[in-house]
């Protein structure tokens, strides 16, 4: 089992760095998206996000030796290739993939986690909302995508595709704003089912959460009676003298 200090000790300056760096990269998706970048500040962005994805790379090869370049660690190890794939119009087909910085970021909090002593309910409980985060922004920035060229279009900018994520995910559903092309209502299908389970998944943790921890101490007092039963039982066999023998055996 490790230790508090065990734990306390994989957060080293390299993975706050790493933290830093993604929350910078994922300011600059966002930047990028929803706003209009002017063309001076174009430079500065792409060098910043060179930079990150520098340090992303880099934070790979540290990880894969940290794992002592074990095959496994590709499991996941994937995902961060693709979360350092840069801003450059070299890359711009693969624009959609950049949604997996947020998943790099949630993965290096999730490092902040074994800092706290919480329960599984609790890591649970914690990961939840940042998964909603995570495919609002996805779908925000698939659907500014295929939505805002299309004829009749309700959806032109990030403004309105994150409005109607939000109002999407949270079933409410006000109807000002909707896909109208095929591709735009596949994502609202799907969102819409991540948006009932991930809300569905919240509730029943929240009222485990209530529910459980009086649970677990009229459990525990029916295993303290249970043990206590059985340590008086071997005590009573102990006590009982031996069966005597049978003359006619």
């Amino acid at each position: 089992m490790r230790t508090e200090t065990e734990a306390r000790q994989r957060l080293n300056p390299w993975d706050w760095l790493v933290l830093v760096v993604a929350v910078v990269s994922l300011l600059l998706v966002l930047l990028e998206t929803f706003l209009q970048v002017p063309s001076n500040l174009l430079p500065l962005l792409r060098d910043l996000d060179r930079l990150s994805c520098l340090i992303f790379l880099t934070d790979i090869i540290v990880r894969w030796r940290r794992e002592r370049w074990a095959a496994s660690f590709w499991r996941w190890g994937w995902v961060d290739v693709l979360a350092s794939i840069p801003f450059d119009p070299a890359f711009r087909s693969l624009q959609a993939i950049r949604i997996y910085r947020f998943i790099r970021l949630i993965r290096v909090l999730k490092k902040l986690n074994t800092l706290t002593s919480g329960t599984s309910l609790n890591e649970k409980l914690l990961a939840l909302p940042g998964v909603a985060l995570v495919m609002v922004f996805f779908s925000t920035m698939l659907m500014v995508e295929v939505e805002r060229g299309a004829a009749g279009a309700t959806i032109k900018t990030g403004g309105d595709a994150l409005w109607w994520a939000l109002t999407t995910v949270t079933t409410v559903g006000y109807g000002d704003t909707y896909p109208v092309t095929t591709e735009g209502r596949i994502i609202a299908a799907v969102l819409m089912l991540i948006g009932i389970a991930l809300f569905g998944s919240m509730s029943a943790i929240v009222t485990s959460k209530l529910i459980l921890p009086k649970e677990t101490r009229d459990h525990e007092d029916l295993r303290k009676e249970v043990r206590e039963l059985h340590a008086e039982i071997r005590e009573l066999r102990r006590q009982l003298p031996d069966k005597p023998k049978d003359p006619h055996a």
